[in-house]
């Protein structure tokens, strides 16, 4: 029974892994021909107060608008671009394997107001050292869980925080040098549509109870 419960895990969530567009029945837009231009962005310093066209100056990055949504009624856009790649200092620009890691904003329709961002990261040293660098600008994870496939060996760790209204989501996927993928989802806890999503997007089963433990433990 064990075992049948960790190929279920792995069949959810490994799709967030392995797959460059993981977001299937979701209509996105890319930020393409983005050019440096001025200035610093630190993702960690967001504050969901943000205008995606203020982190875009910020960050000193030019992109095309959008017209795009999505299924919940967000606008939606990522970009690899390395102005908008620095989370606590830890600049995150870089690529494995043809995967470039990329930043991915939802934003509210009215306002254009910041909603959620994920971070997809592929290379080293970058996954190596990200947990350390969230657990300095917020502390230990209040939630962590590991699981393991028997047959493929692959395993995959959870950790979950909450700061403030803030959760913060990291899904990794691990092999026998460490880190090899991440993916983390940070965004307000009023919105409970990105529960959802986050099922969707495969971070984990049932995220909700995942979350609930966290804010529990606070």
């Amino acid at each position: 029974m064990k075992k049948i419960a960790i190929v279920i895990l792995l069949s959810v969530i490994a799709p967030v892994c392995f797959s460059k567009n993981n977001d299937e029945g979701v209509r996105e837009s890319t930020i393409q021909n983005s050019k440096p231009v001025s200035g610093r962005l630190d993702l960690a310093n967001l504050t969901f107060k943000e205008s995606i066209q203020s982190i875009y100056e910020l960050a000193g990055v030019e992109a095309t608008p959008s017209e795009e949504k999505t299924l919940f009624g967000y606008e939606r856009t990522e970009s690899s671009s390395p102005g908008l790649l620095n989370y606590s200092g830890l600049v995150l620009s870089g690529e494995f394997e043809n995967m470039k890691n990329k930043i991915v904003f939802h934003f509210s329709e009215s306002g254009e107001k910041l909603s959620m961002y994920e971070l997809r990261v592929y290379s080293q040293p970058q996954n190596s050292n990200f947990v350390e660098v969230i657990q300095k600008k917020i502390g230990p994870p209040l939630v962590t869980k590991l699981s393991t496939d028997n047959e493929s060996g692959v395993s995959f760790k959870q950790a979950v925080w909450a700061k403030g209204d803030v959760i913060y989501f990291l899904l990794q996927e691990l092999d026998k040098a460490g880190v090899k993928t991440s993916n983390l989802a940070v965004f307000e806890n009023k919105d409970k549509d990105f529960y959802k999503l986050l099922g969707q997007k495969g971070y984990a089963i049932d995220p909700s109870s995942l979350i609930d433990e966290a804010l529990k433990r606070r």
